[in-house]
């Protein structure tokens, strides 16, 4: 597979939808103490895709953030990257040599890439569902890993244990009873909902000028207090997080 991977000044990232892979997201993240770092690849489009011939090529980049395992050890991360999605057969391939590629990148003690893909899943075919419709849900992880393996040459690719971005999610249905919602939430769902509702949450809908107080969860803060927030955050709702994301982000990854 012919690719070629350059670093890139982070400001310069490529306009996207994607706001985990904007260099917004990642002016966000270093106010969170997160380094990040961009690069842009460039790979041919016969080499992406099934039934394409010719000598062109797809031009692209991709945001990668240091998540910290310990004082020197971290894992890169890349959120929602890379965008461009290959055909199925050169999935693993492409992962394979984007990672080697970047692999000359990354300082020591990098322990692995993560990738968080924002492609289609390969287990929502037709056959992925039953008579009813209902989706039959993931093969083991074992048959995930053979499957993106396929065509690579280390077959070093791996399945997380779970997904972050997309999340682990599942299809609730809103029209029956409120005991059937919860009964088709994931465990830990109804047992925070559970949980909420001992502690006395109640919830209601509100308007949004009582925003800025419920974010300020101070009942305790006196009243004038409490009124100089209200006053200010209407005044300009959107300057704090404004000026935070206009923070110049560290450089690079450590």
């Amino acid at each position: 597979m012919q690719l070629t991977v350059e670093p890139k000044d982070v400001s310069d990232a490529y306009s996207t939808p994607i706001v985990q892979q904007t260099s917004f997201w990642s002016r966000v993240k270093a106010n969170l103490g997160m380094r990040s770092k961009a690069f842009e690849f460039s790979v041919r489009n016969s080499d992406l895709y099934t039934d394409v011939g010719g000598w062109s090529r797809t031009n692209a980049d991709l945001l990668m953030f240091a998540q910290y395992c310990s004082s020197d050890e971290y894992v890169a991360y890349l959120p929602y990257g890379p965008e461009i999605e290959p055909s199925e057969e050169n999935q693993g391939r492409f992962l394979e040599e984007l990672s080697e590629c970047l692999r000359s990148y990354l300082p020591k003690g990098c322990l692995a890439i993560r990738y968080d893909l924002n492609w289609q899943s390969h287990w929502c075919k037709e056959g992925d569902f039953d008579a009813e419709g209902n989706w039959r849900g993931c093969p083991r992880k074992e048959f995930q890993e053979m499957h993106m393996n396929y065509g690579t040459a280390t077959w070093n690719l791996f399945k997380a244990n779970m997904n972050v971005l997309p999340s682990d999610t599942i299809v609730v249905d809103l029209c029956g009873t409120e005991e059937q919602i919860l009964a088709s939430m994931k465990p830990k769902t109804r047992y925070n909902i559970g949980l909420a509702r001992r502690k006395g949450v109640e919830v209601r809908e509100m308007g949004p000028l009582v925003r800025p107080l419920l974010a300020d969860g101070s009942p305790q803060r006196p009243a004038r207090q409490r009124q100089a927030l209200l006053r200010e955050r209407h005044r300009e709702p959107h300057a704090v997080f404004r000026s935070r994301g206009e923070r110049e982000a560290p450089d690079g990854l450590p």
